[in-house]
Formats: C-alpha cells, structure tokens, sequence
C-alpha cells in the first residue's frame, strides 16, 4: 500500500503543542531553581494548561492513528507501528530511570510517554471500528474516574489506572484514566472528513518551522528537558536565584534563632553574611555547600563579624544606648 500524503496542519498543530510544551517545562524549570515564584507551578491556571497541552498531544495521537492505518493498512500488522511504539516505550524507560535519580520522592512512574504507549496498543482496534464506538468508550473512559475510583485502586500496583483515591507524587502523571479518552476522541475525530493539506508547505518560516518540528515530535519531547534542566543546573553553579537566595537567608536565619532567639538580629546577620559572601566571590560556592577550607574560615569570621555588628548597632538604637 503506497503511503498517503502527511497533511500538513497535523505536523503544524504538533509543532504549535510541542513549543507550548517546551513553554511549560521551561517555567517549571524556573520556579525550581527559584528564578520565579514557586507558587505559580502549583497555581490552579498553570494546572489547566499544563492538562491542556497534553491534551492536544493525545488528541492528535489518535488522529495519527487513523492516518497511519489509511496509509500503511491495519496497525497491529504494521512494521512503522510497532518500531515507533518501541520507541515511544524506550523513550518512556529512559525518562523513568532518570527521573528516579534525580526526583526519588516523585519520580515519573507513569508519565505522559507511558500513557501515549499504552493508549496506543488499545486505541489500535479500535481504528478499525466505527467512529461511534471509539467516541463511545472515550466517554466512558472519561468518567471511569468518577464512576470505577476506590481504595482499591490505591496500592501502587494501581497507580496507573487512575483510578484511585489520591494522586500519586510524581513529576509528571498521566495515568491511563481518564487520559485514554483523549486518544480515542482523537480516533473518533479522524473518522470524519479531515481538512486537505499535503507535504507542499507555506513558504512562510513559523509554519513550516512549526511542521518540521511536528515530524520529529519524539526526539523532541526527549530531548528538550534534558537540556533545559542541564542548562539551569549549569547556570546555578555560577549564578544564585533570588529563590536560593531566599531560602538560604531563611534557613540561616532560623538556625540562629533557635541559638540567640531574636529574630530581627538572625535575619539582619543572615542578609549581612550573604552581603560579605558575594563582595568576597564564592557566595554562588556557599549556597552549594562547596566552600574550600579557607573560604569556610572566611565565612565564619563574616558571621561573628556580622552578629556582632547588627547586635552593636541594635544596642546604639536603644534609649540610652552608646
């Protein structure tokens, strides 16, 4: 069977999902290494757009399906199909090893990969099925949290259902229900008429940029976070965010509170430390906790230093004070 003509809009509609994907990860990025305010990642705004970019992937997951199988014949007999849901599994591996590594508490155990390959191998007879029954089942899978949800489902064995009480820690979870029912949606979609559109592309740059990116979604989608997180990580070894900043001058400032109990004077030493840290030059090396045997010196001298400067000057303030 000769394959059928990629439609362009598919390739540029993944490009737009992708770039708003990178957009997502790149402010969770920031607000892990305090470069914005933390609390916008786990605002409910930021929540919604984050299971609005996922969506639009998933939707157009079942929609290439139906593409492929008009082009390549039934899936489950289709070479193209199995090495990409290879692909997509390994891709899937790979991110859980890491994440387990770097993230131990919320590691990534069934994430948006996961997801797309699991929802693959069960969307693929439906294809072959009326529109109606994958619209069907996408609804039942939809309220399947609602309607199946219970302690049960609760052991981690479980997790990936979806179907349990709580959600689990994780850094990016997207378990199987009610996800599911975006793919097949996706499915349902694709049996009606779609909008023409074939390899020729606009000479315009953004789309033709954006459908270059759509074909190669997956080396993407891996690759873009590593080298995200890799290049803060780079960057906190020589520049400090004012979130470090602020947590270090927190947990500074409690630690000598619970020695001398008076808060105004621990936070005042605590800003005046970081104050001789940065004209000295290693203060980026005393957030990571890697200062060389002189460098420790020096800060410690800067804290009684700086203690007993901020205490003289709060005794002047006083009524009667010299």
């Amino acid at each position: 069977m000769s394959a059928a003509p990629r439609l362009l809009w598919v390739d540029i509609a993944r490009g737009v999902a992708l770039w708003a994907m990178f957009a997502f990860h790149f402010t969770w990025d920031l607000g892990h290494f305090g470069w914005i305010a933390p609390g916008l990642l786990y605002s409910e705004s930021f929540h919604w757009l984050g299971h609005a970019i996922a969506s639009s992937f998933l939707l157009l997951v079942g929609i290439s399906l139906v593409l492929s199988r008009k082009a390549r014949g039934p899936l489950l007999l289709s070479r193209a199909f199995w090495r990409r849901w290879a692909t997509i599994t390994a891709g899937a591996a790979a991110i859980s090893a890491a994440s387990f590594w770097l993230f131990p508490q919320s590691p990534i155990f069934f994430g948006i990969l996961h997801l797309i390959a699991l929802s693959s191998l069960i969307a693929a007879p439906l294809v072959e099925a009326p529109a109606w029954i994958a619209l069907s089942l996408g609804v039942l899978a939809l309220a399947a949290p609602t309607l199946f949800a219970g302690p049960f489902f609760d052991a981690k064995i479980f997790w990936w259902t979806g179907l349990g009480t709580f959600e689990p820690p994780s850094n990016d979870y997207q378990p199987l229900l009610p996800w599911l029912a975006m793919v097949l949606f996706g499915v349902a979609l694709a049996k009606f008429p779609l909008p023409a559109g074939g390899e020729r592309e606009s000479g315009r740059a953004l789309p033709r940029g954006l459908a270059f990116f759509g074909r190669h979604s997956l080396t993407f989608y891996l690759v873009h976070q590593p080298i995200l997180f890799g290049f803060m990580s780079l960057l906190a070894l020589f520049v400090v965010s004012p979130g470090q900043e602020r947590l270090f001058v927190s947990q500074c400032a409690e630690q000598c509170i619970r020695e001398a109990d008076q808060p105004d004077l621990c936070h005042q030493t605590c800003t005046c430390v970081v104050s001789r840290a940065k004209a000295a030059g290693f203060w980026p090396r005393m957030v990571r906790d890697a200062l060389t045997p002189e460098q420790k010196t020096r800060a410690h001298d800067d804290v009684v230093a700086c203690f007993s400067g901020q205490a003289m000057s709060k005794d002047a303030g006083r009524p009667g004070g010299k």
